[in-house]
């Protein structure tokens, strides 16, 4: 073989390689939302994957697998090839597992690839209808009167709507017993039925059972005297008379740890494109739009990890 077609053959096999690369996604790309559907975890999940679907001509599929605060869906992940056809979403929550569980299948921040930021959004506490009150006030004061009365729910324990929860137990001085269920989706669902009383659950997740007089809202966790622009007339917690009790969830995209860089960029890129889409806007909306940089993402991922885990010693939550 002369120096002249062996050239021509490394030309076309860098090209095939190059193609190869710039073709991503060339076959389905499944989501992984490590719990049940309904929760804002799973509508963010859906909202971005059907527009990265109609983006890149591929089928993005949400593949809803709950159970263990979220521990069995992440488990998929890292265990799936990082070549980007096997992505998740993750949240706030997700930074809080290792200080509430006392082993994991995985290392948090070694075996994920964080991808990007998708929203930041505060938390709302919400109660059945049924509940004799109609301020945070007068909630705190009807819990006080009746220690261990009450009982929130969560999407599982050691998830961000079971701190929450402690947290506010704590805040308020209250003793409010706490209610697990396999989702963020599942514990609003309980609510909303009266099976338990209260959840503080992601805003977006609960303003049209709000709206409806489903749920009631009593306060949200802004920050200071800010309020959540698509329930305004809703107190932050601060100004409901618990301070203390600013927490606002992050929701974005990650993949197993060894992701291309070119992969993790090129959806990075994407989400920031869908989050300019006015329908996207409008599913978002009272939703910060973020669209970070991986960079920026992981920065967010590992300083929440010393965050939470300084939240959960002062709240006295121990590892289960």
């Amino acid at each position: 073989m002369n120096i002249a077609r062996t050239l021509w053959i490394l030309a076309l096999l860098h090209a095939a390689a190059s193609h190869g690369a710039d073709a991503y996604p060339s076959r389905p790309v499944r989501v992984i939302v490590p719990f049940a559907p309904g929760g804002t975890l799973d509508l963010t999940g859906r909202v971005i994957s059907q527009q990265l679907s109609q983006q890149l001509g591929q089928t993005f599929v949400v593949d809803n697998r709950s159970g263990a605060t979220g521990i069995i869906g992440y488990g998929i992940v890292v265990k799936s090839a990082p070549d980007g056809y096997t992505l998740t979403m993750i949240d706030s929550g997700f930074s809080i597992v290792p200080s509430v569980s006392k082993s994991l299948p995985y290392n948090v921040p070694k075996d994920f690839t964080f991808i990007t930021q998708v929203i930041g959004v505060p938390r709302t506490l919400v109660v059945h209808p049924s509940i004799k009150a109609n301020t945070l006030k007068e909630f705190v004061t009807l819990a006080h009167a009746n220690p261990g009365k009450y009982n929130y729910g969560s999407g599982g324990a050691g998830g961000i709507n079971h701190l929450a929860g402690e947290l506010f137990n704590r805040a308020a001085k209250v003793d409010i017993t706490h209610i697990p269920f396999k989702g963020a989706g599942e514990a609003t669902a309980a609510t909303i039925a009266g099976q338990v009383d209260m959840v503080i659950a992601a805003s977006p997740g609960v303003v049209t059972f709000v709206n409806s007089g489903k749920l009631r809202a009593l306060a949200v966790t802004t920050a200071g005297n800010k309020r959540y622009s698509a329930m305004p007339d809703v107190p932050s917690m601060n100004e409901a008379g618990v301070p203390g009790m600013e927490i606002i969830t992050w929701f974005g995209l990650a993949g197993p740890a060894g992701m291309p860089k070119e992969i993790a960029n090129k959806l990075h890129a994407e989400v920031v494109k869908a989050l300019a889409v006015p329908i996207v806007k409008e599913r978002f909306a009272g939703s910060e739009l973020v669209g970070s940089s991986p960079a920026e993402f992981t920065k967010v991922v590992h300083d929440d990890i010393r965050l939470w885990a300084g939240i959960v010693k002062a709240a006295g939550v121990k590892p289960e």
